[in-house]
């Protein structure tokens, strides 16, 4: 590799995570951008494939929390058996000179009520953007990939709660609240607006829903493109290393019933 390429691919080559930069169109080494990922959220969680860039100029409402007129039916986040993992990649001509990352964590708590039908619940989370974890081997052995070494999976956290990407000190929740929901339990159409770094976008996530005792768990995984968030995905070299805009997130919300 010339000296022209080892001057633009280092960060890369460090195992800098590929992902956009949160509301920011300048061209960064790509360590900046693996905040982003996480945010999605987070996901919250929360897009369907396929779905259309969102407009900066018509971002929706942040919606009011929903009521508690029957405590018996809300339902408390548990996030240490809940899980959150998001999955992104670098893509074009040169994506070998980057590394795939695994982000996600025990971060996910808030509350759930549980109506008569899928279409009268409601739900209401956040990420603990602080706790989010980077690249643990027994992910990465999940999804195919190699380990990487401390240092590579510290520079790349650092990073992604630094003040270029999640900017965890100032913003250190990602929300989400579900508007509506359709269909069977079973898989269930989930609208919901999440919020990060103050930005609302609206999106759609598919999630099976089971009910086993006092135990509530709703499962899901889907692909989301950046560009569906408003955001800019990173390119270099004339799009030969980029950020693939699809990620992929899967989640396992586990609630009971609230105590209080």
């Amino acid at each position: 590799m010339n000296a022209v390429l080892r001057h633009l691919f280092l960060p890369f080559l460090a195992g800098a995570t590929i992902l956009a930069s949160a509301g920011s169109r300048t061209r960064r080494p790509a360590v900046r951008t693996a905040g982003l990922l996480a945010c999605l959220l987070v996901l919250a969680a929360c897009a369907s494939p396929g779905s259309k860039p969102a407009d900066p100029d018509r971002r929706p409402d942040w919606p009011p929390a929903f009521a508690a007129d029957h405590p018996q039916r809300i339902f408390e986040i548990d996030p240490d058996a809940s899980s959150l993992r998001v999955l992104v990649a670098p893509a074009g001509s040169l994506a070998r000179l980057g590394h795939r990352h695994v982000i996600g964590g025990p971060v996910l708590s808030g509350r759930i009520l549980l109506g008569d039908t899928v279409e009268d619940s409601r739900v209401d989370l956040a990420v603990d953007v602080a706790n989010l974890v980077v690249d643990r081997p027994a992910w990465r052995a999940d999804e195919g990939l190699e380990a990487l070494d401390d240092d590579t999976i510290e520079a790349t956290r650092g990073n992604l709660l630094g003040p270029e990407v999640l900017a965890a000190e100032d913003h250190p929740r990602i929300e989400v609240r579900s508007v509506s929901a359709v269909g069977p339990d079973w898989q269930a159409d989930v609208t919901a607006r999440v919020r990060i770094r103050g930005v609302v976008s609206e999106l759609v996530v598919p999630a099976a829903i089971r009910r086993k005792g006092n135990r509530l768990e709703a499962v899901g995984a889907f692909d989301v493109d950046q560009t569906a968030l408003g955001l800019q995905p990173f390119s270099a070299a004339g799009g030969a290393l980029r950020v693939a805009d699809s990620m992929r997130v899967r989640f396992r919300i586990v609630a009971r019933p609230a105590t209080g």
